[in-house]
């Protein structure tokens, strides 16, 4: 049996009954995630939303084209778990936006390659300074070490994704 380590301490009331609560369900890791994500990303994107006119799907799409430009949307869906019918549309409007272009993919003329442009990059360049000031105030509490410690664990649980994903959806 492993030893139970100890809570970190909680700087106040209000937040110490928060802790508990989220200790209190029956899955406090996911329930713990799940509200940092939400104070992490609901305000970042209602920004977003509201100051360059993008939903929620085109922001993340956005982000990940920087990365894997000329990725269909099928890709996409894949590695983010978004919903086909949210993505379909985000890239119709992307696309009404000119901040995408679709390309046939030359090893399948039935599928679309999805591409930035210029228009694209340069909202994504407006927009990614925003979630970057909101990611280093989330993790201001956390020394040099735990951010890297951090970084480890959350690459290790990102690989172990596939494995349990679709395992047990409802």
């Amino acid at each position: 049996m492993r030893p139970i380590q100890p809570q970190a301490e909680a700087p106040d009331p209000e937040a110490a009954a928060r802790l508990a609560i989220m200790d209190g369900t029956a899955i406090p890791t996911a329930y713990k995630l799940g509200y940092v994500l939400n104070f992490y990303r609901e305000p970042s994107f209602r920004a977003i939303e509201t100051e360059f006119g993008l939903t929620r799907p085109e922001i993340v799409i956005l982000i990940f084209l920087t990365v894997r430009d000329g990725a269909t949307a099928s890709e996409f869906c894949e590695f983010s778990g978004h919903l086909k019918a949210s993505v379909s549309r985000a890239v119709i409007l992307l696309e009404k936006k000119a901040l995408i272009r679709r390309e046939p993919d030359p090893a399948d003329s039935r599928r679309q390659r999805l591409f930035l442009t210029s228009a694209g990059q340069t909202l994504y360049q407006r927009y990614i300074p925003m979630l970057a000031t909101r990611e280093n105030a989330m993790l201001a509490c956390l020394d040099a070490s735990e951010k890297a410690q951090l970084g480890l664990l959350l690459d290790k649980l990102a690989a172990h994704v596939p494995s349990w994903g679709r395992a047990s959806e409802l």
